[in-house]
């Protein structure tokens, strides 16, 4: 392949995002004028709120980066992933809690604690 037809596919791509962003964005505005006119499931809510602030992350990590700070997006990236997995942890030990009874990948799950606590 040569460097104008990877340029040229390339081009094509970022219209091609560029343009779900756009319609992405008129749906969003849609969706909240839905969201402060009527009821929803909380979970539903809560399972869309998440969607929408990775989304938010990444378009801010991209941001950055096409900005030419490579080094700042990398770092975001762990800072996002802390993020994720401080939530995952939390709810994971309610709901460990809450169930009353043995499940499986839990030593591998306090191993793995374990080396991230080393390593903190």
């Amino acid at each position: 392949m040569t460097d104008a037809a990877i340029q040229q596919a390339h081009e094509a791509f970022a219209k091609m995002v560029s343009s779900q962003l756009s319609r992405a964005t008129v749906e969003l505005k849609r969706l909240d004028e839905l969201l402060k006119a009527g009821r929803v499931d909380g979970r539903v809510l809560s399972e869309f709120r998440e969607a929408v602030n990775r989304v938010r992350t990444s378009g801010w990590q991209v941001q950055v980066s096409m900005e030419g700070d490579p080094r700042a997006l990398s770092v975001l990236l762990i800072e996002e992933r802390i993020r994720l997995a401080t939530r995952l942890v939390s709810q994971l030990a309610t709901e460990i809690l809450a169930g009353e009874r043995e499940f499986l990948g839990l030593g591998s799950l306090k191993e793995a604690i374990q080396q991230l606590e080393r390593v903190l």
